[in-house]
């Protein structure tokens, strides 16, 4: 454990779980600003325009204890992981080998900032065009815009280990395994950590995208068919359930994992 000045720089886990779940009261005051502001609107642009937050949450309700609307929201999700999964195992692994040999990150680096560059939108087309409508579509489109963030994160995650603690293990002779264990993987997962929490929320959100585009299944085309039916009531309602979602993953997943495995310094 390491100190300083004689106080421990990493709180132990009861403190941590303390101090997160302390942090659910701040969120709950933002969300009820929000409902107040959405009450606010709703009142005067009138439903149309903004329905009532008790419409669209009773709509959302509706959505997700019928059948229908349950495969609906679990076929956005399957697509959302499968494309997910694809582009962390591609980008983890091409990042880390990148991190260690300079010719091949100088070599991906171009294209690595092209697909930064390319607009998702674009991404959903060429899909379309590739692949027609449907599953594999949709998993292209998600795979193909998350991967170089965690691409990127991986390889500066790599390349920003610390020489002269790396130099240190080896005077020292320890394992591999031990190296890998005391150093590489703490600094690597402070660096992937926060990369592969916004992976999930825009790799979600490029879901819903490419299903409006190029889908008939899943929440994007629902959302498809509300626009054309101008429910606007439907398409609040999709939208809370897939914020929902992701603030699930996000706050119940993956800080918490977060908060698990990287130093909390005690205050």
């Amino acid at each position: 454990m390491l100190f300083k000045q004689g106080q421990k720089l990493e709180r132990d886990y009861p403190w941590r779980i303390i101090d997160y779940c302390w942090g659910v009261f701040p969120a709950l005051a933002s969300i009820c600003l929000f409902m107040a502001l959405w009450q606010y609107a709703h009142q005067v642009l009138g439903a149309m325009l903004m329905p009532s937050p008790q419409t669209v949450l009773a709509r959302a309700y509706e959505i997700l204890y019928s059948h229908a609307g349950q495969q609906t929201v679990l076929t956005t999700l399957a697509r959302g992981a499968v494309g997910i999964a694809l582009a962390l195992f591609i980008g983890i692994g091409g990042g880390l080998l990148a991190g260690v040999s300079k010719t091949l990150a100088l070599l991906l680096r171009p294209l690595i900032t092209m697909l930064l560059g390319t607009p998702p939108i674009i991404w959903v087309v060429l899909a379309l065009f590739w692949f027609g409508m449907g599953f594999a579509s949709t998993v292209f489109t998600v795979m193909i815009s998350v991967l170089p963030m965690v691409f990127a994160a991986a390889m500066m995650g790599m390349m920003s280990v610390s020489e002269p603690l790396k130099e240190m293990l080896r005077i020292y002779r320890l394992p591999l395994t031990q190296r890998i264990r005391h150093l590489y993987v703490p600094h690597l997962t402070q660096q992937l950590l926060p990369a592969i929490i916004v992976a999930f929320g825009t790799g979600l959100k490029i879901t819903v995208m490419a299903e409006l585009l190029g889908s008939n299944e899943g929440i994007g085309s629902e959302l498809a068919n509300a626009r054309a039916m101008l429910e606007t009531t439907d398409v609040m309602a999709y939208v809370v359930i897939i914020v929902s979602i992701i603030m699930l993953i996000e706050y119940g997943v993956l800080e918490p994992l977060k908060r698990l495995l990287l130093p909390q310094r005690s205050t």
